[in-house]
C-alpha cells in the first residue's frame, strides 16, 4: 500500500503552519511513507496525491476542541468545525470538487486545534507541544495501513 503524508499551512500565520511542522520532524524519521510539504497548494495538491492508496492530512483545525487537542478524521466526517485555511481554496473544498471528478485514496486527516492565527512564524506553546502526539498518531495510522 502506497501511503503519503501531506502538512498543509501557512507557516507565517502562527498555528496554521502546524501541518508543515509535523511534517517536518516527520522527514527525520524512517518512516514508511512518502512524506510531503503541500503548504497553501490548494487544488495543486491533488498532483501530490495522484497514485496513493492512502493520504494522511496533517493541518490545522478549529472548532472540535480545546488548542493542542489532536483529532483524527475523515473528509466526509466533518460538520461544525472547520480545516483553518488561508489558502485561496481550502483543502476539503479540493477534496470535494475532485471526488466529482477521479477516484480519490483513502483519506484521514490528523487536525491540530489552533489557539491562534495571526501573522508570525511561531506556534502557541498549546500547539507546539502536541507535535510528538501528532507524530505518534500519524505513526500508528502508517503501520495500520502497511499491515493490512
Amino acid at each position: 500500500m502506497r501511503v503519503a503524508v501531506i502538512g498543509i499551512g501557512n507557516i507565517l500565520m502562527g498555528d496554521e503552519g502546524v501541518g508543515i511542522a509535523v511534517v517536518n520532524e516527520l522527514k527525520k524519521l524512517d518512516i514508511k511513507a512518502d512524506i510531503y510539504d503541500c503548504g497553501t497548494m490548494g487544488i495543486d495538491t491533488l498532483n501530490t496525491i495522484a497514485g496513493y492508496d492512502k493520504v494522511i492530512v496533517v493541518d490545522a483545525v478549529k472548532g472540535f476542541g480545546k488548542p493542542g487537542d489532536i483529532i483524527k478524521i475523515r473528509p466526509e466526517e466533518i460538520k461544525g468545525g472547520k480545516i483553518v485555511s488561508m489558502h485561496d481554496v481550502d483543502f476539503i473544498s479540493v477534496i470535494n470538487i475532485a471526488k466529482s471528478i477521479v477516484k480519490l485514496p483513502e483519506m484521514v486527516i490528523i487536525g491540530i486545534e489552533v489557539e491562534s492565527v495571526k501573522e508570525g512564524l511561531e506556534l502557541s506553546e498549546s500547539v507546539r507541544r502536541t507535535i510528538p502526539k501528532a507524530i505518534e498518531e500519524i505513526i500508528k495510522e502508517i503501520e495500520s495501513s502497511v499491515q493490512d
